[in-house]
């Protein structure tokens, strides 16, 4: 059985919000419910239910209340987890590169094409599976530590023990590589 991905479509026209819902659940791929929200003061306590998990929202720009770019905002610093895909009707470049900044996804202008949106939803659901498969079951700050300690010691190696090679390689400062070395217990000793 395939798991079910949660996809939540904000979208102050509700037409249009009810036509791309009906695009992305003929689906064949991948499993998705897909819920609408048309009023952008919803979006975090639609995000928040318990008995609901959203993996991906398709954010429009231009709303009432709440733009998309404060929903977005919203959206990061409370679900950080949660792809966000861009679609509005309103998109040039400059409001495109600020989106992506601020932790969108991707973005589509609209009319868009569903069939590429549908292949965006697909990648953030991997990217979600590969996350989720990778740390489970991690202590994060412990990983961070073997990941840095791997670094240091193969860029150690690469430069034969020197220290202000070491420090070029990581593209770091010689004070911070040696803060690492203190707090990942490598000792000069072994130089």
């Amino acid at each position: 059985m395939k798991p079910k991905y949660g996809i939540l479509i904000v979208d102050d026209d509700k037409m249009l919000a009810e036509d791309a819902k009906h695009c992305l659940e003929h689906e064949k791929e991948i499993d998705i419910e897909v819920d609408i929200c048309t009023d952008s003061h919803q979006v975090i306590p639609s995000l928040s239910k318990k008995n609901k998990y959203y993996d991906v929202v398709l954010l429009d720009v231009r709303m009432p209340n709440l733009s998309g770019t404060e929903v977005l905002q919203l959206i990061k610093k409370n679900f950080p987890d949660i792809h966000v895909i861009i679609i509005s009707a309103y998109l040039d470049e400059y409001n495109r590169d600020e989106l992506i900044r601020l932790g969108a996804y991707a973005a589509f202008e609209k009319p868009c094409d569903y069939h590429k949106v549908k292949e965006y939803i697909k990648r953030a659901i991997d990217d979600i599976e590969i996350t989720t498969l990778r740390i489970k079951g991690l202590d994060l700050r412990k990983t961070l530590y073997q990941v840095a300690k791997e670094l240091i010691f193969k860029a150690l190696r690469r430069s034969d023990w020197h220290l202000e090679k070491t420090a070029e390689t990581l593209n770091i400062t010689r004070w911070c590589l040696d803060r690492w070395m203190k707090k990942l217990y490598i000792k000069r000793s072994a130089v």
